[in-house]
């Protein structure tokens, strides 16, 4: 299984829904913090320009939003 990173800024309360997630799930994950506001040069690469807050990437799959996110972690585990 690929190792879950999840990029965001730990003040981000849509963030915390997720990071909450995981908690419940009790899953292993990586933390990657970006900038709180753009520029983000790191995280356009990565999402095609989709700028928002949290990130979840599992191997070379991006997940943005937290609710597709959060669908996407109920339905691998």
């Amino acid at each position: 299984m690929s190792e879950i990173i999840l990029h965001h800024y730990p003040a981000s309360p849509v963030s915390e829904k997720v990071r909450v997630g995981l908690g419940i799930k009790r899953l292993a994950w990586r933390s990657v913090e970006i900038p709180r506001v753009p520029p983000k040069p790191d995280v356009i690469p990565l999402t095609g320009g989709y700028r928002r807050t949290p990130i979840m990437q599992i191997g070379a799959d991006i997940y943005c939003d937290s609710h597709c996110i959060l669908r996407e972690l109920e339905r691998r585990h």
